[in-house]
């Protein structure tokens, strides 16, 4: 069975929420949560301060077995929003270990000017906000928290939503939601590559997507219709048919 790592965007739910359940009924789907997010090394985690650190945790087999063990069949990396610069780093490093990449709408890379904006300033906006910018049904919001977000939460899942976007901010507010460093080694990253941006995301254009896909050397890139910047919660039955179809086409 072909083994799936999938790294979550900010705010997401822990697990394998929309489209993910979808794709664990043929493939063994791991869905961790990031240090500094909630995990038993938060403690450790408190003093990396960026997207580096966590991606060199992943590859040092935080997931016992996953990356160390090559008989266990191809791995596919995937990641969304936050989650997918993650799976960027790691796939810069190590692309050997991995079958394909899977890129939803993902921060990491920055491609305007220094005085032009990139991406939906997050720290910023209120939750509200976000779903107006982020969804392309705001009324069907779901599997997201937030500080305060959504309402009658008890106060310790609000807790860990703060918690949340002090690692955030730890990990990415400066430089904001990229590693210059970055861009100049996306060409090291050979392996078959889906790059999936929802046609009304306005947290970070779908053009964005569409220009970073252009600067990976074996990418397509999909825009996904009425789906705003998180088309596996949004659109789960359209993320998993062109997820599993390239899965299919991809060669160990």
């Amino acid at each position: 069975m072909s083994r799936l790592l999938f790294l979550h965007d900010v705010d997401v739910l822990p697990g394998p929420v929309g489209a993910l359940r979808l794709l664990a009924e043929d493939t063994d789907v791991v869905v961790p949560r990031h240090p500094g997010f909630g995990t038993p090394v938060d403690d450790v985690a408190g003093q990396w301060d960026s997207v580096a650190d966590l991606a060199q945790h992943y590859l040092s087999d935080a997931v016992p077995g996953l990356v160390s063990d090559p008989t266990a069949g191809p791995l596919h990396l995937a990641g969304a929003g936050f989650g997918g610069w993650i799976a960027l780093e790691m796939a810069v490093r190590a692309p050997h270990l991995f079958a394909s990449l899977i890129l939803t709408s993902p921060y990491g890379v920055k491609l305007s000017g220094p005085r032009e904006r990139d991406f939906a300033d997050i720290m910023l906006l209120d939750p509200d906000e976000v779903v107006e910018l982020g969804w392309a049904d705001p009324a069907a919001c779901q599997d997201l928290r937030m500080p305060g977000f959504p309402t009658g939460l008890a106060d310790s899942e609000y807790a860990r939503a703060f918690a949340d976007r002090a690692a955030l901010a730890r990990y990415a507010w400066k430089p904001f939601l990229h590693d210059p460093r970055l861009r100049r080694w996306l060409h090291v990253v050979t392996v078959p590559t889906l790059v999936l941006a929802g046609a009304r995301d306005r947290l970070v254009p779908p053009t964005h997507s569409a220009e970073l896909a252009g600067l990976l050397p074996v990418a397509r890139f999909v825009e996904v219709p009425d789906a705003g910047h998180y088309p596996y919660l949004e659109r789960p039955d359209e993320f998993h048919r062109l997820v599993r179809s390239f899965l299919r086409g991809v060669r160990p």
